[in-house]
């Protein structure tokens, strides 16, 4: 009996959740197409469906400003309402929503009063396209959700909603269709960049066609490739954050008077002066302007990560570096002696190619003849070593005296032939580097030539290896 009892309550309750199922399966079937017709209204609602590669005229008005645009082969330009630099992208997304805007929700057909909607003193965007015709759209206020905007088309009475981020393109203002950019272009267009930091020149360089990026000041160096393509990528993405004043009187409430910053840069076809003033309440913007303007906006100096970069960090700190295979012979005295290094060409002749070899010598002994590749691989790091010496600190305004306590001499196969390098000591941890006779403004620790992989160790290794 308790056995047909228990088997009777498990049908029951098999039978219930069967029923249960079915009935969740007929409601899914039942609610599906009306979520689904839903939705589909929420986005069906077509305003205009037009081509934006036909528009050849914008205009968009707002309580304060008409702004004018007109297409000119590929890019938009302002032709009244303002005298700036405009954010083609902008324009084109302005030109681009109106030419594809659909509504999620038709509000009111005959709304009796505008002024809910932010409608009656509308920002009205026009586009002209070259048949002739136009589209019009008024678009008011957000929505008490916040998830959308009002409009309504032109010279018609209907209200919709149209969503968030299109309205915000839509209503456009000065802010939103300038140009931001500190400097709009590439970082391959510049040609010039300088840094001025409390009215003294931080560093300047320029590119050439031939020698391509070279520091110009405060020395004549080659430069840091690494350092100055970051400096340069945070330049052409550095941004104004907000226009404060249009014709500013007083520089000094800004601190632009005497500003803490000075960036210059320049392409061929433009040049920009950015002054850098005092750092906003927030402090995390900073007053800045163009030099040759009156207009004082913001910005982010943490974006400009390289204001503070030292022109030691932006050169490469070589002293002077000839590839390997251009010298002849050299002459390093050192330490009251003469170590003469040579370098010299052989050629196999095949008869289909040219391959060129080279055996090396240091003071007479042919390197590989008397211990082999590892024995070249030691000369190899010598020559290294001698070109590694770095520079540890830039001091351009020193004047070097005295004799050299290290001299290396290259002669070289290509121009100019020969090129000396000195040392000579400016006190008892470092030297002032010459090449050529000349200062060239970089200092050097005289440990660098005692180092692990410094001139001295690794001659020595390597004639430990040779005379063993």
């Amino acid at each position: 009996m308790v056995k047909e009892e228990a088997s009777m309550k498990l049908y029951r309750n098999i039978i219930i959740l069967v029923v249960a199922f079915l009935v969740l399966i007929g409601a899914y079937f039942v609610v599906k197409p009306m979520l689904s017709v839903e939705e589909e209204e929420y986005k069906s609602i077509e305003v205009y469906k037009l081509d934006k590669d036909q528009a050849v005229e914008l205009t968009v008005k707002n309580n304060e400003d008409i702004f004018a645009f007109k297409k000119n082969d590929t890019e938009w330009e302002l032709v009244s309402g303002g005298d700036f630099d405009i954010n083609q992208v902008q324009i084109d997304s302005i030109v681009s929503n109106m030419c594809d805007l659909y509504a999620y929700k038709l509000v009111e057909e005959k709304p009796k009063s505008l002024e809910k909607y932010g409608l009656e003193n509308p920002v009205v965007v026009t586009v002209k396209f070259s048949d002739g015709s136009t589209a019009e759209i008024e678009v008011g206020n957000e929505t008490p959700t916040r998830t959308g905007y009002y409009i309504r088309e032109k010279s018609k009475d209907a209200v919709y909603t149209i969503a968030l981020y299109a309205g915000n393109i839509l209503k456009a203002n000065e802010n939103s269709i300038r140009n931001r950019f500190i400097l709009d272009v590439t970082t391959q267009e510049v040609t010039e960049f300088a840094v001025t930091r409390e009215g003294k020149q931080s560093f300047k360089a320029l590119k050439s066609n031939d020698k391509g990026w070279q520091l110009v000041e405060p020395i004549e160096a080659g430069i840091n490739m690494v350092r100055l393509n970051t400096a340069l990528d945070a330049l052409v993405r550095a941004e104004v954050v907000d226009y404060i004043e249009k014709d500013v009187k007083d520089l000094a409430k800004y601190g632009l008077d005497n500003p803490s910053y000075v960036v210059e840069a320049a392409t061929e076809s433009q040049r920009v002066t950015l002054l850098i003033g005092d750092v906003k309440e927030n402090h995390s913007e900073s007053y800045g302007m163009f030099k040759g303007s009156n207009e004082v906006f913001t910005l982010n100096p943490g974006s400009l990560g390289f204001l503070d970069t030292p022109a030691l960090e932006m050169t490469d700190g070589i002293i002077y570096a000839p590839y390997i295979y251009t010298v002849n012979d050299a002459e390093i005295n050192i330490d009251g002696k003469t170590i003469k290094l040579k370098i010299e060409e052989v050629k196999a002749e095949t008869e289909t190619e040219v391959d060129k070899e080279y055996k090396f010598y240091v003071d007479g002994i042919d390197v590989e003849a008397k211990k082999g590749e590892e024995a070249v691989a030691k000369f190899r790091n010598y020559y290294a070593s001698l070109i590694g010496v770095m520079a540890s600190a830039i001091e351009p305004e020193a004047e070097p005296a005295g004799d050299a306590e290290i001299s290396i001499i290259y002669n070289l196969n290509t121009e100019p032939g020969k090129v000396t390098v000195e040392f000579i000591p400016r006190d008892e941890k470092t030297y002032y580097a010459m090449r050529n006779g000349q200062y060239t403004g970089i200092v050097v620790r005289k440990d660098a030539f005692d180092a692990e992989d410094g001139p001295r160790k690794v001659y020595e290794n390597l004639m430990t290896m040779l005379q063993n």
